[in-house]
């Protein structure tokens, strides 16, 4: 089956940051950046999820309770499509990765994917064929994280939730 509605935890960066981001040359500008995102965890399809999974997931969240944690990013990856990424292990990030993972398993939240991708903010999902590259590091401190929900094809996001985490 083609996901259609996938669910995801992530962190988006402030206005300030989304703004670095909107200006590098490789970015297509074609994208709001309202829709700049780190996904944490990948949850599952809400189009073919059963009815109580969204308030199973948001009442697992409401429960958590994790640090703030640095992200920060210094190359630009052409993958399959044009990533910020870093060859630091963001060591903090992939802890709370790990720790939000776990928390959901504990709280018996429904998940199909349960997967914690490498942080990374996708800039151009087209991809552009260039090699990659260095650049000044460009980064935050994520301080909430949001229950996202993924229109595809539409290139929209709808919110389902946020939550502030320690600072």
């Amino acid at each position: 089956m083609r996901a259609r509605n996938p669910l995801y935890i992530m962190a988006k960066p402030p206005p300030s940051v989304q703004a670095l981001i909107t200006a590098l040359p490789r970015n297509d500008p074609a994208r709001g950046p309202h829709l700049l995102h780190v996904t944490l965890v990948s949850l599952f399809d809400l189009h073919y999820a059963p009815p109580d999974w969204l308030p199973r997931t948001i009442a697992a969240l409401d429960s958590f309770d994790g640090p703030a944690f640095p992200l920060s990013f210094d190359r630009i990856e052409n993958r399959k499509a044009v990533t910020l990424r870093t060859r630091d292990p963001l060591s903090d990030a992939r802890a709370f990765q790990a720790a939000l993972l776990r928390h959901l398993l504990e709280h018996n939240a429904p998940f199909t994917l349960g997967t914690t991708p490498e942080p990374h903010v996708t800039i151009n999902y087209a991809g552009d064929r260039l090699r990659a590259q260095k650049m000044a590091p460009i980064g935050w401190t994520v301080d909430e994280i949001i229950l996202m929900e993924s229109v595809v094809g539409k290139t929209t996001h709808v919110e389902h939730g946020r939550w502030a985490l320690r600072g």
